[in-house]
């Protein structure tokens, strides 16, 4: 009798196949399996693996074209992938109206200016995609839906569009985003959350290649254009910024947003006159948009137009006279047009007071107590700047009035080592590179002046600011015959301010007391108000003791600038030397 063998089949999704290995086994097993009575041994079984199953997801059996589709987000791909589904409402199937209903979200909720070609589905069963939709809707990030699949992934971050009022999901919005762009790092809506997630966190700089590319992807949306433009700006990037706006109202007259982004762009890029063209459509659509109306302020200050710009500020300080763009304003308006320093130190003492920490506040009111020489809420300028630098050590407007108060102090070496760390910085005013080198000079380190100035010069000759300065290190290095050769080149066609300089400039080149004398009165006769030549001619009479000359000039010099304290000093001195 034969043995009977039992053999047991394990099913996981492989199949099991019998080898005898030797051909008279294989003519014995083939016989044996005719009778039904052989089975192999078991020690001879050996395991094929199948192909592994295709893993099966909720939207198995739509046409891979339409999900890609939904997935990639972006109006045309949506639109594309309701063309391939389009049919009678009876024939959809769940997962279908499912898909259609997430990708009319997207419309709904991203792209609200495109028009949607199609309505959603009602009373659909509970669902993660559906549930997540609802749950942002409600400002609620859904931490439920798992990450079976790319939507998934996705949609709970449509939260980050429809509220901004929580920000504790955020890393989970990054880790879901993240999965989602390496499934498939071309998806317009993908790319824009992330983007949106970025810029929530004022990372612009990584959100920017994001927006890109999902302008770059749809660039005819006008959300992705705008989010772009959005970037650029905040990034400095005014022209791009202002191209992509533009190309926005190009399709879109009255789309408010990108008005408003053209105004910010133009003003910041000089162009007066468009933005605020800009500004007035955005108040014919927004007429009591404050911000705009304080915005128009500005323009219109900025223009010199300070009459409109004044009761515009009236108009504004009835909603919010705190504001500390208001403020800041403000305090120009009476500083540059009423010419009340008072009032504009006032002001800016106000704004000091509800903002002590604000940045711009800062600096306008360093700028102020340098240019009126008093103190704002008992600071000086230099002190006012010192607290900005202590944040941005690197603050070149902050570093320009520090360098701007010890010179006025006459501390020279503080001047001098402020001013050397400002020129380090890159591409900095003309303006500050001048007072480095008068700081050079009245330092005793006039050969660093001469280079300085001497490189200007051979690169611009032609440029007035960069001749002046030639000119003054040529007389101060005692260079006096190119100095003079240059002023007689330049003297006749000059300017009147231009020859005031040089005949100042060239009583340092003479060699008796009256040539002296007449080319300073030359220099106040083209132009009086040289602060120069008029302390200079104080200090001739003061030395000569001729004290009531002395302060005529002195008190010319002292109304340029009222609240310089030194001057005053001086002009006390005076006063008590002439009662005498």
């Amino acid at each position: 009798m034969k043995p009977v063998f039992y053999v047991t089949f394990a099913f996981s999704f492989s199949l099991v196949f019998f080898s005898c290995g030797s051909t008279p086994k294989s003519e014995l097993q083939a016989e044996s399996h005719l009778e039904g009575q052989y089975s192999a041994q078991p020690s001879e079984a050996v395991s094929i693996a199948l192909p592994p199953k295709k893993e099966k997801n909720f939207f198995s059996g739509i046409p891979e074209e339409a999900v890609n589709a939904v997935e990639n987000g972006s109006p045309e791909s949506i639109n594309l992938a309701y063309s391939i589904l389009r049919k009678n409402a009876e024939f959809y199937t769940e997962n279908e109206k499912i898909l259609l209903n997430t990708a009319y979200s997207f419309m709904t909720i991203l792209w609200q200016q495109e028009k949607v070609s199609f309505q959603p589905f009602e009373g659909l069963p509970p669902n993660p995609y559906t549930g997540a939709i609802e749950s942002a809707k409600r400002g609620i990030y859904d931490e439920s839906t798992g990450s079976s699949d790319f939507l998934t992934l996705v949609l709970p971050s449509l939260v980050l569009v429809t509220s901004e009022t929580r920000k504790d999901y955020y890393a989970l919005a990054q880790e879901s985003l993240s999965l989602a762009l390496k499934t498939n790092p071309e998806s317009v809506v993908a790319n824009f959350l992330q983007g949106v997630l970025l810029r929530r966190q004022n990372d612009f700089e990584n959100a920017l290649p994001f927006f890109k590319k999902a302008f770059d992807s749809s660039p005819q949306t006008v959300e992705t254009c705008y989010t772009l433009a959005d970037c650029n700006f905040k990034l400095k990037n005014y022209s791009r910024s202002y191209e992509l706006a533009k190309s926005i109202l190009e399709k879109n007259q009255f789309y408010s947003p990108a008005l408003k982004l053209c105004a910010e762009n133009a003003f910041a890029l000089g162009a007066l006159e468009e933005s605020e063209l800009y500004v007035g459509r955005v108040l014919q659509q927004e007429p009591e948009n404050s911000y705009f109306v304080l915005f128009r302020a500005k323009i219109l200050a900025e223009k010199g137009d300070y009459i409109r710009s004044a009761s515009l500020l009236d108009v504004y300080a009835l909603t919010n006279s705190d504001s500390r763009e208001y403020l800041v304003l403000r305090t120009k308006v009476q500083k540059d047009w009423n010419k009340n320093m008072t009032a504009a130190c006032a002001t800016i003492e106000k704004a000091l007071s509800l903002y002590p920490d604000d940045t711009e506040i800062l600096l306008t009111a360093a700028s102020l107590a340098g240019e009126t020489g008093s103190k704002i809420n008992g600071k000086t300028a230099g002190e006012l700047a010192e607290k900005v630098l202590l944040t941005d050590s690197t603050n070149v407007e902050a570093m320009k009035i520090q360098v701007n108060d010890f010179v006025s102090q006459k501390k020279w070496s503080e001047a001098y080592k402020a001013s050397s760390a400002l020129v380090k910085i890159k591409d900095i005013p003309a303006e500050c590179i001048f007072t480095h080198i008068d700081v050079c000079l009245a330092s005793g380190k006039n050969s660093e002046a001469w280079d300085i100035v001497s490189s200007l010069y051979e690169k611009n000759p032609k440029n007035e600011a960069v001749l002046q300065n030639y000119i003054k290190v040529l007389v101060a290095t005692d260079r006096r015959s190119e100095a003079s050769q240059l002023i007689e080149q330049n003297l006749s066609g000059a300017s009147s301010k231009m020859k005031s300089f040089f005949y100042y400039e060239r009583s340092f080149l003479q060699k008796n007391e009256n040539a002296v004398m007449v080319d300073l009165r030359s220099s106040l006769t083209a132009n009086p108000r040289n602060k120069d030549a008029l302390f200079r001619l104080y200090q001739i009479y003061f030395n000569k003791k001729e004290y009531r000359k002395a302060q005529y000039y002195l008190k010319q010099v002292v109304a340029i600038s009222p609240a310089d304290e030194s001057l005053l000093l001086l002009n006390a001195e005076l006063e008590t030397l002439l009662s005498k």
